[in-house]
């Protein structure tokens, strides 16, 4: 191997290390957390939602009433059945605030009305709350469609 390319290698190989160092393990857990959310729509597993949500935890959706606390929203979304499926959501930004982290994601979905799919699209903004055990879970959940 050449001087060069010995040189070139361990450049690829410092710069792969440090962009792995630098991950950022809050936006790793939201990705995680957006994983366990869409499963739990996608596989109409509605219970799954419960631990994501934080007890006065409230969701915001459009056109209608606000709903607070985990059971709510669990019943807001069984109330939906299984109208939507491949839901997808993929992080934008995260932005730690102390013990409250702002995250933005951009959803993607299939939405069933009168045996009709329809492909659907749009955004999430929620504000994360750190719990006394480390853990992030979702305080304020707010949707739209585009």
């Amino acid at each position: 191997m050449t001087r060069i390319s010995t040189v070139s290698l361990a450049l690829i190989l410092i710069v792969n290390h440090a962009g792995q160092a630098l991950a950022d393990p809050l936006a790793d857990k939201v990705t995680s957390m957006n994983a366990q959310w869409d499963a739990a729509i996608n596989n109409a597993d509605f219970d799954a939602l419960l631990p994501l949500y934080t007890p006065d935890g409230r969701l915001m959706p459009p056109g209608a009433q606000p709903v607070t606390g985990p059971l709510a929203i669990r019943d807001f979304f069984a109330g939906r059945g299984r109208s939507v499926s491949n839901h997808k959501l993929e992080l934008v930004d995260v932005l730690p605030i102390g013990n409250y982290a702002y995250t933005t994601s951009h959803f993607t979905a299939t939405f069933m009305a009168n045996e009709k799919a329809a492909s659907i699209s749009g955004s999430t903004v929620r504000l994360l709350e750190r719990q006394p055990d480390g853990q992030w879970k979702i305080k304020s959940h707010i949707f739209v469609k585009e």
